[in-house]
């Protein structure tokens, strides 16, 4: 019995203990973290993984297939417009232009022989017009037979359906001319095709074919892409951007730029192009609800040459970056930490500090930055709010709830 007794006296002595550590934690209060709301600018942005582009990139296919023969240039190679980058086997077009010049020839030569032949048939109508007039008064002389007229009348009517025809065949001949020479200069310009040149000053940045690789030409399809020269002179950015993002950007809106090559280099620029189609992540799952699928915008931005040393830092097609685009200024506006709102039953609420005690009051916020939150309702400048600790925030501050503080976040 009095080891049970015992027992009992310590047990309430602990829970005294434990009560009386209560009591003093509550007369303290938590210790919280605080701040004063104040006016300031706020610049919201939104935050894309991006691509690095040349503002002019041009892909070269050849125009003619065939098997590649000779490669003149390497990638990174700096190229001149007009400069031969590689040729494609001659053999078969060569093959086809002498055989077109020789079709040529023939249908000059047909073309002389209609001519002779015109001239041969006007010739022999002239004979037969005079043999059909002189026919013609004899006749109404009396002096020759109805036969002899009628034969005269007939070889006079061969001669000008003879004349018609020769005539046709002349044209014939001259439109074969025409025609062969139209395909004699496809020929040729398909010969001179089978050299590929560059179409503009740049740097080799893709070289796609080797020796030995066939190649289609543009005319079948799409062609084979073999060459991608690109001005390195003058770059942009492209960024994917969100359906729900994409809407409150503007054309001119203030970029910054964070090159994963170089994470000391902060790059700016402007919002140059909005896509109006979404991109290929739309039809990533064209199967999904609506609501699940993402849709991107393509973003066009350009990069301001003066923000960086081109030779200290060369950019390279495809390179990754980081934008920061800036969509929205305010201006004065009453602001609160981020850390300072937080979730009460699905509305957003600060905790205002007043004669020790925590006062839940509830706020509609609006546009933000990194740090800061616009208060559009509830909040009064110069009140002290509770910025953290996030645990305690989240957690264990209510309404009314004692609080202490040493220092404030900000001055």
């Amino acid at each position: 019995m009095k080891k049970l007794r015992w027992i009992a006296l310590i047990g309430l002595g602990i829970l005294l203990l434990g009560l009386g550590r209560w009591a003093c934690g509550s007369q303290k209060g938590l210790l919280v973290e605080v701040d004063t709301l104040r006016r300031r600018t706020i610049l919201p942005f939104i935050t894309e993984t991006a691509v690095i582009r040349p503002v002019v990139e041009v892909p070269i296919s050849p125009d003619v297939s065939g098997e590649v023969v000779q490669i003149y240039v390497k990638e990174g190679d700096t190229v001149r417009a007009g400069q031969l980058l590689f040729t494609i086997r001659p053999d078969n077009y060569r093959t086809v232009l002498l055989q077109v010049q020789a079709a040529l020839d023939e249908a000059r030569a047909q073309y002389a022989a209609a001519q002779a032949n015109l001239a041969q048939q006007r010739a022999a109508f002239l004979q037969d017009s005079l043999a059909y007039e002189r026919a013609r008064r004899l006749y109404a002389e009396r002096a020759i037979s109805e036969s002899e007229w009628d034969a005269a009348r007939i070889r006079y009517a061969v001669a000008q359906a003879q004349i018609r025809s020769g005539e046709s065949s002349l044209q014939a001949a001259y439109y074969r001319i025409r025609s062969t020479e139209a395909n004699l200069s496809r020929a040729q310009f398909d010969f001179q095709r089978t050299s590929v040149y560059a179409s503009m000053d740049g740097v080799i940045t893709r070289l796609l074919v080797r020796v030995g690789q066939r190649v289609v030409g543009v005319g079948q399809m799409a062609g084979t892409e073999s060459v991608r020269i690109a001005d390195l002179s003058r770059f942009l950015v492209e960024a994917q951007v969100s359906e729900s993002d994409v809407v409150r950007l503007h054309v001119g809106d203030s970029v910054s730029i964070e090159v994963q090559a170089y994470p000391e280099l902060k790059l700016t620029g402007r919002v140059q192009e909005i896509g109006y189609s979404s991109g290929k992540a739309a039809e990533a799952n064209p199967a999904a609800f609506a609501g699940e699928r993402i849709n991107t915008y393509l973003v066009r931005i350009a990069l301001d040459p003066h923000s960086y040393d081109a030779q200290r830092y060369p950019l390279r097609p495809d390179m990754s970056a980081v934008v920061r685009i800036v969509y929205a200024r305010r201006d004065s506006v009453l602001v609160a930490p981020l850390t300072a709102i937080v979730l009460r039953k699905g509305k957003e609420v600060l905790y205002l500090v007043e004669n020790g005690l925590a006062q839940e009051i509830p706020v509609r916020v609006g546009l933000a930055d990194d740090q800061y939150i616009e208060l559009v309702e509830g909040g009064q400048e110069g009140a002290l709010i509770v910025t953290g600790p996030y645990e305690i925030l989240q957690n264990q501050l209510r309404d009314s709830v004692a609080v202490r503080f040493t220092k404030r976040l900000t001055e």
